[in-house]
């Protein structure tokens, strides 16, 4: 049951509950934690599902509808609009109350998180290096060949000059499975772009954000689309299962 729904009893099931906008946050936190860090969904998809479901009210007050109206289309504003309190408040292991308060406040008042950006992706020991250098020698990576120092100016923020790509989505993918094994910081990607650390395989022009969160959701629905003894021929989905198969080695060396 919704959690909207689980906290009313058969005496007032046409009242919205006190805690609506908490609850809505939360139910949307949840349905992130099964849909999004597990790889099932687009983050689009993610949205507007979860809008369309819990846009029915059961009251028939005027002023409860209008109520429960405008908390889910701030909650839609929120995810469509916050993506980086979003992925900073929904990724994390617990949801509590206060994290509630302080996203609303954060979300209402037009603030960033308080915290200052990191200006550095990682500081990976020598052996990590040579791993990720190798790695990104043995599968193309970036269309030149990389050193160890380009890899490690890479994840500290200091290229004079982008490392063009080789398969756009292919980087995405590498960059993503190292946030998700939590190698990375929850912003990497604006990071990336504000650093312009990686050019498009296309134009060379550096990679933006959004292009690589939607390489990202879209590696993610493919690899979801493969099943075992499938047919499906995606250098994207072999690319996907090596990222992990390599992370999982690299955090050894930690």
């Amino acid at each position: 049951m919704c959690p909207c729904c689980a906290s009313r009893t058969k005496k007032v099931e046409n009242e919205l509950p006190q805690n609506e906008l908490w609850q809505l946050y939360r139910a949307a936190y949840e349905q992130y934690q099964s849909v999004i860090i597990k790889g099932e969904k687009s983050y689009s998809r993610y949205v507007n599902d979860f809008i369309y479901y819990h846009l029915p009210c059961t009251s028939i007050r005027e002023a409860d509808i209008r109520l429960h109206v405008m908390h889910l289309f701030a909650l839609k504003e929120l995810l469509e609009e916050r993506p980086d309190l979003v992925d900073a408040f929904f990724s994390k292991d617990s949801f509590e109350e206060k994290d509630f308060l302080k996203m609303d406040d954060l979300f209402n008042k037009g603030k960033s998180l308080e915290e200052p950006e990191p200006v550095f992706l990682a500081h990976f020991n020598v052996e990590q290096i040579r791993l990720i250098t190798k790695f990104a020698s043995s599968t193309n990576l970036f269309q030149r060949k990389v050193t160890e120092k380009d890899i490690k100016d890479l994840f500290e923020c200091r290229l004079s000059i982008p490392l063009q790509a080789t398969v756009n989505r292919h980087v995405a993918i590498f960059f993503g499975k190292l946030r998700e094994h939590g190698l990375l910081p929850y912003s990497w990607q604006m990071i990336m772009d504000n650093h312009k650390l990686v050019s498009s395989s296309v134009n060379n022009e550096p990679l933006r954000a959004s292009q690589l969160r939607c390489g990202l959701s879209q590696a993610r629905v493919a690899n979801l689309r493969k099943k075992p003894n499938s047919n499906i021929t995606d250098d994207g989905i072999g690319f996907y299962d090596s990222c992990d198969v390599f992370i999982k080695k690299l955090k050894e060396c930690l």
